[in-house]
């Protein structure tokens, strides 16, 4: 089931952020050309949150995200959304079409159809690839912190891994 597979991620997401301090959350990590965990933190919590308000509309623009700086900042307000969103998820059994608008560059926006399970599809490989961001900067900027050899790494390279070495 999807929602199992992105709420595993988000667990994983979870453990980090209680593991590292609000001044590790909101420093701007060098490697990353300066952005925070927190700011990777907030994109991941508000593309979830703009595909599960598509239940009540039908529509997802991951583009007109909130962009709340309170996310960034405060990494208990953001556990306690990760934890809201995962209610959500757990909440969420059925796939349904929605539509996808988007807008590239100073392109007109399209809308796209799509679903909600090809959403959460999406949000797997979106998330992994925002953790795989974390873990570089969180290793080059703070290697005290340990962090899991799986994190951030997608399930199809895990299983690649797995099989290659018997």
């Amino acid at each position: 089931m999807l929602q199992n597979t992105n709420i595993e991620i988000i667990n994983q997401l979870i453990d980090l952020l209680n593991d590292i301090d609000s001044v590790v959350y909101s420093d701007s990590l060098r490697p990353l050309h300066y952005s925070t965990v927190g700011q990777h933190v907030r994109h991941i919590v508000e593309f979830y949150q703009c595909l599960l308000k598509s239940r009540t509309d039908g529509l997802v623009n991951y583009d007109a995200r909130e962009r709340n700086i309170h996310i960034e900042i405060d990494k208990n307000f953001t556990i306690e959304l990760l934890e809201d969103i995962k209610k959500q998820l757990y909440d969420s059994k059925t796939d349904y079409p929605l539509s996808l608008k988007t807008q590239f560059g100073a392109d007109e926006a399209v809308s796209i159809l799509s679903s909600f399970y090809r959403e959460l599809t999406y949000l797997i490989e979106h998330t992994i690839h925002h953790l795989a961001i974390i873990k570089i900067g969180l290793n080059e900027m703070y290697p005290e912190i340990k962090i899991p050899q799986n994190f951030g790494v997608a399930h199809s390279t895990i299983r690649f891994r797995v099989n290659a070495n018997g």
